[in-house]
């Protein structure tokens, strides 16, 4: 079955006969259904909605919504994980905010990814 668009009202998915066209309608040996249209199978994303969803997992527009998903998570492992936000022993809103706004200040220094060169190397490579 081809994936033939989605109904968003219904939250469902549909698919068509391959061989089906809108056209010409089934060009089957043994026709799947009596209609021009082709036979057509709806899923209800509520069913699975890790196998059925929008938008479709072979889409363009997946991969780009994935790659978001993926470098947001990545942000937040940083964070929790590497920084210890939340071994923070303090118990007001204020602090924990300036505790996550200077990680984030970090997070953004180690984004530009500055070289560093110790003292010893640079003396080195100057006397050279």
């Amino acid at each position: 079955m081809n994936h033939d668009g989605v109904e968003k009202s219904k939250y469902r998915i549909k698919f068509r006969c391959p061989l089906a066209s809108r056209k010409y309608g089934c060009s089957c040996e043994h026709p799947c259904s009596d209609s021009k249209y082709g036979r057509t199978v709806h899923l209800a994303m509520k069913d699975n909605p890790r196998l059925i969803n929008i938008p479709p997992r072979d889409s363009e527009e997946w991969k780009a919504e994935y790659n978001a998903r993926t470098s947001a998570e990545r942000s937040n492992k940083r964070q929790k994980l590497d920084f210890l936000l939340e071994s923070g022993r303090h118990r007001s809103t204020k602090m924990w905010y300036c505790r996550l706004y200077s990680i984030l200040m970090l997070q953004h220094l180690d984004a530009w990814d500055l070289p560093y060169q110790s003292d010893l190397k640079r003396l080195i490579l100057h006397t050279a």
